[in-house]
């Protein structure tokens, strides 16, 4: 077992997210042990993460006021951002790579945005009894969508995907990334029992995260060739 583990840290994505190699891909290491035992697709692992998530959802959505179950909503939304790291390093691992995967772990991504975001908004409107929090919940879905959106579709003009946020502030092997650090500040509103961290972050770091994208983006892809006289 912990020589497969092994082969599987050896061929899993770097630079790494900070929050992924440290909060999600040690356990995810595991599920892809298991599921690769169990001849689970990368695709399935991305149907699971969903599920979990959406399960963490729902129960924070029945129990917005009970502390112990709004831990098991960040217990749940842990679990699935472990699976979200796990199915990427199990397509790694086996070589079972397919557009319809890539295009489902993004599409699944942006769903997650959708649900917990509207949702906390939702709560913060019902708690403050303040329209301001519906606002800040569609911009954070807004923000975070766009922010996938233009990291997803600059991979079609550019080979190697970079980090989103940072290029190896660290080192070679860590970064911060767009969807770990959302699921981190997810993780810290819900535990913490301030839902607004959530929503501040996303609103600030994201868009600021979203405007250089943009602007690297359109630096580096902007100048049209010249043919050739």
């Amino acid at each position: 077992m912990f020589d497969t583990i092994k082969e599987i840290k050896k061929k899993q994505k770097k630079p790494s997210g900070i929050f992924t190699s440290f909060l999600f891909r040690p356990a995810g290491h595991i599920i892809v042990y298991f599921s690769y035992k169990l001849s689970l697709s990368p695709n399935v692992v991305s149907f699971l993460s969903i599920v979990f998530c959406f399960a963490g959802v729902v129960i924070l959505y029945i129990y917005p006021e009970n502390y112990n179950f709004i831990l098991l909503a960040a217990a749940l939304w842990w679990i699935g951002a472990i699976f979200d790291a796990a199915d990427g390093d199990l397509a790694r691992f086996t070589d079972n790579f397919s557009p319809i995967g890539g295009w489902l772990d993004s599409f699944l991504d942006r769903v997650k945005e959708f649900m917990i975001f509207g949702l906390i908004g939702y709560l913060m409107y019902k708690k403050y009894d303040s329209e301001i929090y519906l606002l800040a919940g569609f911009l954070a879905v807004f923000i975070n969508v766009m922010s996938g959106y233009v990291s997803d579709t600059k991979k079609l003009f550019i080979e190697k995907r970079t980090p989103e946020l940072t290029r190896n502030i660290f080192n070679k092997n860590y970064s911060f990334g767009l969807v770990d650090t959302r699921d981190f500040f997810i993780l810290l509103s819900l535990i913490l029992n301030e839902f607004r961290i959530a929503l501040v972050v996303s609103i600030t770091v994201f868009s600021l995260a979203l405007m250089f994208q943009l602007y690297r983006f359109v630096k580096k892809y902007s100048k049209a060739t010249s043919p050739e006289s």
